[in-house]
């Protein structure tokens, strides 16, 4: 990719911070958490999350910390967080988060939360049975709080020892759980670029050698998998490193947790092509895929979701294609046949979108 078009797609996704900021409002419920998700054509917003809460409140405070106005007080997420963090729902993976918010907003609760997460780590299974995601937040969350006593450190010791010494297969990629079960060896998307950027921070904060040499092995084999149109495929064969099924594309891992993951390991490893490939999957937002769709009308209030196969047929090609990945030890990622567009939007990928890109989209 040339100088003059790594530049033209940055600049474009710089430019969705501004929008995505303003489309936020929208979601804000009246507990002072988000809601689930928003549909186009309808103007209530529907379900209430406390995970996509903290996503976007982490998204907030790096637009503050930039020096970008921003249109809610996370004070006011974080208030309406803490007070809902005892709700069944709440998982391991979402105190992590709470952690990962307490490193940008020291309100003195860090050894708390990290007694929470042990707590809860205790009632739900343990590390093993964690979804790659919550695994990689757990290790984002304890790494950026490691000064915060001996009890997070030697978490955080455990939690890297799960997600490097078990969870990372041969082919660079993470398995989906540590646990055995089926779907262990079958992770999207969410499960190898969180787990990436958890990996990256351990080696900018220096807390363990092995984090950045495990990130690049990860970042490697799924610059080696992006789709030729920028796309991030969602669904991999750990055993193999190959891609199982392509379909859903999301827009969040073109806009959002792709560069989250990739541009801290670009920044870290002081090695260009990560953040080269977080650049080239901007133009797939802008019509640039399958569907020559634009996937972030602003004008509308929100983005679109996704791009699927059509609906039953694509919980056919998953069943299918994982089946041939499992029981002939070859991937059948098909090619797109009868898509269309997922056109809701979770307001945590919009949360993402403005971690991703707000530092510079403020110096531009």
């Amino acid at each position: 990719m040339s100088d003059t078009t790594a530049g033209r797609t940055e600049t474009e996704a710089e430019r969705l911070v501004e929008p995505a900021l303003a489309a936020l409002p929208r979601m804000l419920l009246r507990s002072d958490l988000f809601c689930f998700e928003v549909v186009e054509g309808d103007p209530a917003p529907r379900g209430e999350s406390v995970r996509y809460t903290l996503m976007v409140l982490l998204g907030l405070l790096r637009a503050r910390q930039a020096g970008l106005s921003v249109p809610i007080e996370p004070d006011r997420l974080r208030d309406a967080v803490d007070a809902a963090l005892g709700r069944p729902e709440v998982t391991p993976g979402d105190i992590a988060l709470r952690l990962w918010v307490e490193s940008r907003a020291d309100t003195g609760a860090a050894e708390r939360l990290i007694g929470s997460l042990d707590e809860s780590l205790r009632r739900n299974d343990g590390l093993p049975a964690r979804e790659g995601l919550e695994l990689a937040w757990i290790v984002t969350g304890l790494a950026l709080t490691a000064d915060a006593g001996e009890r997070g450190r030697a978490l955080l010791a455990q939690a890297l020892d799960q997600l490097l010494d078990v969870n990372q297969a041969r082919s660079g990629l993470f398995r989906h759980f540590g646990a055995p079960g089926f779907r262990r060896r079958f992770p999207n998307f969410a499960t190898e670029i969180y787990s990436v950027l958890a990996l990256a921070v351990v080696a900018r904060l220096g807390l363990d050698d092995r984090a950045l040499p495990a990130a690049r092995r990860a970042a490697d084999r799924l610059l080696e998998l992006q789709l030729p149109d920028g796309g991030w495929p969602w669904l991999f064969d750990s055993a193999r490193g190959e891609v199982v099924e392509r379909y859903e594309v999301y827009s969040v891992h073109q806009y959002g947790m792709a560069p989250m993951g990739l541009l801290e390991l670009s920044d870290v490893s002081g090695d260009g092509r990560y953040a080269a490939a977080a650049r080239r999957g901007v133009p797939w937002l802008f019509g640039a895929n399958e569907l020559c769709q634009d996937m972030v009308p602003f004008d509308r209030g929100m983005t679109y979701r996704s791009i699927r196969r059509r609906r039953p047929l694509d919980r056919v090609w998953l069943y299918a294609n994982t089946a041939l990945a499992a029981r002939l030890g070859r991937p059948g990622a098909g090619q797109g046949r009868m898509l269309e567009v997922n056109r809701t939007c979770r307001p945590y990928e919009l949360g993402w979108l403005i971690e991703a890109w707000a530092d510079s989209a403020a110096g531009s």
